[in-house]
């Protein structure tokens, strides 16, 4: 994490633990914002630029998970790690299933905590920069599209032309010489058709 500075916002309603988890960041080069509830996070949140947050589970007003919810609606693709102390109340797949992208329990070793807040943000760059891709790769493959459906246009327009071309060579038949072999020019015409059908 040393090598990428983010902006990190720190919810919990113990001034000790967003302390800690404050200072431990900071330590890292981050910069930290900090809530005391889901309420105070979101109106932080709005105006502030956030690259990942981290939440309790259980505070007053909003709880982590209904944050977490509300956090994946507005913001989405916004990492979120969630913590807790309470193994039986709440568990990963409630987190998981509200948008978190990891889940963390109390107490928890600074290592673990750091190794597993730098894989979420990574990861969620990964995904951004594919998204990205596939928005540029969108963005080039639309041109390519319609200048097919042009050419196919104008491939068409030329089979048309060639075949009003022959339908008027056929209606001319009727008014050719009686000395002329009709069978031979029909032979002919079919032939060139049969050529530009292939072509195109």
């Amino acid at each position: 994490m040393e090598s990428s500075k983010y902006t990190i916002l720190v919810v919990d309603d113990e001034e000790l633990i967003r302390r800690l988890i404050v200072t431990f960041l900071s330590q890292l080069g981050h910069l930290c914002l900090t809530a005391t509830d889901g309420v105070d996070a979101l109106e932080k949140m709005d105006g502030d630029k956030i690259d990942a947050v981290i939440t309790d589970i259980e505070m007053p007003k909003m709880d982590g998970i209904i944050l977490t919810r509300k956090i994946s609606t507005i913001y989405p693709g916004l990492p979120v790690m969630v913590m807790t102390a309470f193994d039986e109340e709440y568990s990963v797949g409630m987190a998981i299933s509200v948008g978190a992208r990891e889940f963390i329990r109390k107490p928890f070793s600074l290592d673990e905590f750091a190794i597993r807040l730098h894989k979420m943000i990574v990861d969620s760059e990964t995904m951004k920069r594919m998204e990205s891709r596939r928005d540029v790769d969108n963005d080039i493959q639309k041109p390519r599209n319609e200048l097919r459906t042009l050419k196919r246009m104008k491939s068409e327009k030329v089979v048309d032309e060639d075949v009003k071309k022959f339908i008027d060579e056929l209606k001319t038949l009727g008014r050719m010489e009686s000395g002329q072999d009709v069978g031979e020019r029909m032979r002919e015409l079919m032939n060139e058709l049969e050529k530009l059908l292939k072509k195109n």
